[in-house]
């Protein structure tokens, strides 16, 4: 069967799994894993990408990652391959290090972004390698970079991240912590069925008639997610990518609010503040915009930012703005 091709687009968020070939152990040693993620913090920094959790385990290893304008094949292709060279002249080996190509799953972010940054970091957990309370002291996850301010540069813009969670430090912290604890009693693998999940089936036999149709185990999401992705494959009309850029979204949020864009922009008045926080969160996601890049055209700091943020996930979500500003037309 030839593979299926990589679900990929600016400001896509994916869960990456990566193993080694027949369960080769890909990092024997610490200096092994912290070559590895070296080689990704050097790409980082040289890319459009962002990361919201990682976890190196023996074998394998999860990044959940945003992409920007460098594609994640790009990203991922430059990361196993110098890797892979490294690690079998370091190890004296040769041949394949990684098991066929890496698993990525193609991840709404609503509803799924904060339980996944839970997933990614309870690996270790899972695993029996550390227990929770023990969790921040242990290297090899993102979730020490996320409870302390006195990491060392890390692979996480902390944060942006706990600005998912809450408007506080502590409150946040709090959040993240409840999601780890529920991820813990969760058998849920987070690692794609497509619309089975709200289904509440396992298995693709399952489903029937057309809802069948929208499974794609190289989706994680809703039906609707689900079925837009697909149909873009098919037909190549629907938009994977709801909005072209900044001022396309601020163009559909006037409409949508009846406001002026230049309103949006620069009052701070009650009427305009729902749309600036959506505004925010919307450019976010979905155009892979930095907090500090938004928060510069709306004139306010990247923590007033996190806190727009934070409140247009909200409104976005209970008033389904997504798929209602993809609609309108100007």
């Amino acid at each position: 069967m030839p593979r299926q091709a990589r679900l990929d687009y600016p400001g896509a968020l994916h869960h990456v799994i990566g193993r080694g070939i027949d369960g080769l152990y890909i990092f024997n040693e610490l200096k092994d894993k912290r070559e590895f993620l070296h080689r990704i913090k050097k790409r980082l920094d040289e890319s459009s990408l962002q990361i919201y959790g990682w976890c190196l385990m023996g074998n394998h290893f999860h990044l959940l990652i945003q992409t920007g304008k460098t594609s994640l094949a790009e990203f991922m292709r430059s990361i196993m391959t110098g890797y892979a060279i490294y690690y079998n002249k370091t190890h004296n080996r040769k041949g394949y290090l990684f098991q066929n190509r890496y698993k990525s799953i193609l991840c709404e972010t609503d509803g799924y972004l904060l339980k996944l940054i839970s997933y990614v970091h309870i690996n270790p957990i899972k695993a029996r390698i550390v227990s929770l309370g023990k969790l921040k002291q242990y290297a090899w996850t993102g979730h020490k970079e996320l409870m302390s301010q006195q990491q060392e540069e890390g692979l996480i813009d902390r944060e942006e991240v706990l600005g998912f969670f809450g408007l506080t430090e502590k409150q946040a912290i709090e959040t993240y912590m409840d999601y780890l604890k529920d991820e813990l009693k969760s058998d849920e693998d987070m690692k794609g069925s497509g619309s089975l999940r709200s289904l509440g089936s396992k298995e693709e036999s399952k489903v029937q008639g057309d809802e069948k149709q929208m499974y794609d185990k190289r989706i994680l999401g809703s039906r609707d997610f689900v079925e837009m992705v697909l149909n873009r494959l098919e037909t190549e009309e629907l938009p994977i990518v709801p909005f072209k850029d900044t001022i396309d979204l601020l163009t559909r949020l006037a409409c949508y609010y009846q406001l002026d864009k230049e309103e949006i922009l620069n009052s701070r008045t009650k009427e305009v503040r729902e749309a600036r926080h959506v505004f925010v969160y919307l450019g976010n996601i979905y155009l892979s915009e930095s907090l500090t890049a938004l928060g510069e055209l709306l004139r306010i700091n990247q923590s007033a930012a996190s806190q727009a943020r934070q409140k247009g996930q909200q409104v976005a979500s209970k008033k389904g703005l997504v798929k209602k500003l993809t609609k309108i037309k100007y």
